[in-house]
């Protein structure tokens, strides 16, 4: 029972965010009018057109860093979309850097995509962005072994955000056909998991 009610307090605050190119395809008029030196009026029609960036070329994955933890974050996400018929993301060691700092910033001041709605514009991770954060308050102790704790903190926030279902920030972000690569930031304090999952095209 305790752990139901842990699980359902953490759902109530894990949270997902993204970032999209500047506009969707479409088209802004705008008509101007100028009054002339011989007093007649010009009018001219300048047409906008906005159209999505196109991802950056496909390249193979990073080797995984030692923490065996990260794989298996990867691994349970690309379940995730396998279910979905969506190919796997691949593992991203530079957006996985970017991902640990948005989790030591979370662990820090507990205030979700904080470190993301700073930075990743900046970053240029390609054409689009997205992230998905576990418990602002980190995900907290579930079992003793901390192998085993560790894998079911991930699982655990991992099963609540794809249960979110079409609509939902964290099971979009999963399970958008877009994004090809992931990065991971796990960062525990006190034995509770700040966990960042980064993902980009």
């Amino acid at each position: 029972m305790r752990v139901a009610f842990v699980a359902l307090a953490i759902l109530a605050l894990s949270c997902g965010s993204r970032s999209e190119p500047t506009a969707p395809s479409g088209e802004i008029t705008e008509v101007v009018y100028e009054r002339m030196p011989d007093g007649s009026v010009r009018k001219t029609t300048i047409t906008r057109r906005s159209v999505p960036a196109p991802p950056p070329p496909a390249r193979p994955a990073d080797a995984y860093p030692g923490d065996p933890l990260v794989r298996y974050n990867v691994e349970r996400v690309n379940a995730y979309r396998a279910r979905g018929g969506l190919p796997p993301l691949l593992y991203d060691a530079r957006i996985s850097a970017f991902a640990v700092q948005g989790s030591q910033r979370l662990a820090r001041d507990h205030v979700p995509h904080a470190h993301f709605a700073e930075n990743a514009q900046a970053q240029r991770f390609g054409s689009r962005s997205a992230e998905n954060q576990g418990d602002p308050r980190g995900v907290p102790s579930l079992h003793p072994d901390p192998a085993t704790n560790a894998r079911r903190q991930i699982d655990t926030m991992l099963e609540m955000m794809f249960a979110e279902g079409p609509g939902g920030g964290h099971y979009d972000n999963m399970m958008n056909p877009k994004f090809r690569r992931i990065g991971i930031g796990n960062v525990y304090v006190g034995g509770r998991l700040y966990m960042t999952n980064d993902f980009s095209d």
